[in-house]
């Protein structure tokens, strides 16, 4: 699935993945392929992506919004200072 994480400054990260671990409101979420449609809010913490062949980057956060659709996911999100 295509993953984008979107701050002020600009795209942060842009390609696929297959799995996106971020930091929801209610708890944490993993959006696999084929996901339903989402749209939450999320909270401090750390975005995790899986790219696969046990790559994984990950990105510190301050809060966003996470939203799912057919293609793919897209974070909306404000980096965290520390």
């Amino acid at each position: 699935m295509l993953v984008k994480i979107i701050s002020l400054e600009g795209i942060v990260y842009q390609g696929e993945a297959e799995a996106a671990i971020v930091p929801g409101k209610q708890g944490q979420l993993t959006i696999l392929a084929h996901h339903i449609g989402l749209i939450t809010p999320l909270k401090r913490g750390k975005i995790r992506i899986k790219e696969g062949d046990d790559n994984q980057r990950s990105f510190k956060i301050e809060q966003g919004v996470l939203e799912v659709g057919p293609q793919g996911a897209n974070i909306l999100m404000t980096p965290s200072p520390f």
